[in-house]
């Protein structure tokens, strides 16, 4: 059977190929250790690094991938970032999500040290943001939801209730 004509790799044999934990899969999160040392590996091939936003707030998005079978396996990492919120900033940790092997996301790769470069001028951008403080009672439910549910069903959760600005959340008036 030509490669065309295979059948994709499978979500299991896409994660397998990373090696993520049975709570990594789970919680769709992996420590910034975890994430250092699957960057430095050499199976694994960096393809992009970009600083985008998403519907939580701006993270640095990492792409790469790892070869199961002949075909690509292919992971992006977010973090960080400032989650809105939760009124975090994700410095410790990283979500991250499956993704899709386009040949324009395949055609393109950085070296190991390019790429660590670019991350740790990231956490230099950030390092005077962030700070430790409690999360506000909308944060911490927010949080919890999330938890419980995904990002996702904890907003959907969240407007249900009446939406953030009942919880104090993106209101207009600074606390007094």
């Amino acid at each position: 059977m030509s490669p065309e004509r295979q059948p994709p790799l499978s979500s299991q044999e896409r994660l397998a190929a990373f090696g993520l934990h049975e709570n990594e899969q789970l919680f769709y999160r992996i420590t910034d250790k975890r994430v250092m040392a699957l960057l430095q590996d050499e199976q694994t091939t960096i393809h992009k690094i970009s600083l985008d936003a998403n519907n939580y707030g701006e993270f640095l998005f990492v792409t790469v991938s790892r070869e199961v079978e002949g075909k690509p396996a292919i992971v992006t990492f977010y973090g960080l970032g400032h989650h809105e919120y939760r009124e975090q900033w994700f410095t410790d940790e990283w979500y991250w999500y499956q993704g899709h092997p386009f040949s324009t996301i395949l055609q393109s790769t950085l070296t190991k040290p390019e790429a660590e470069k670019q991350i740790q001028a990231r956490r230099d951008e950030i390092a005077a943001y962030v700070t430790d403080h409690t999360p506000s009672q909308a944060a911490q439910l927010f949080a919890m939801l999330a938890d419980l549910t995904d990002e996702d069903g904890a907003y959907s959760e969240m407007e249900d209730m009446g939406g953030f600005a009942d919880f104090g959340l993106f209101s207009d008036k600074e606390e007094e």
